[in-house]
């Protein structure tokens, strides 16, 4: 299942990540990585909403395709935590199923 599609230039493939699906991502900047749910996917962006460690508030980060491409977000997702999955971009469907 990949998360990524090339077509003229290469963009989410909205088919396999949906809202409410969970997501933990990591940008190459941050110390930790966060988990939330996607609240809001194209083809140029995800959007994340998780909880920042603050009662009764929430958050989101982005992720634009132009960041995940280089390689700058370490990405998994699933839809149910019976399969999960995690964006590699160096192998041929883009995406592997972890075990």
């Amino acid at each position: 299942m990949g998360l990524t599609i090339k077509q003229t230039e290469i963009v989410f493939d909205t088919s396999t990540i949906q809202i409410g699906n969970l997501l933990y991502a990591k940008h190459s900047s941050w110390k930790e990585g966060k988990a939330g749910f996607v609240t809001s996917v194209t083809k140029e962006q995800i959007i994340v909403q998780y909880h920042p460690k603050i009662g009764n508030v929430t958050n989101h980060f982005f992720l634009p395709i132009n960041e995940v491409i280089k390689n700058e977000w370490e990405i998994r997702w699933s839809i149910d935590l019976l399969e999960i999955y995690k964006y590699t971009p160096s192998t041929k469907d883009e995406s592997e199923k972890l075990e």
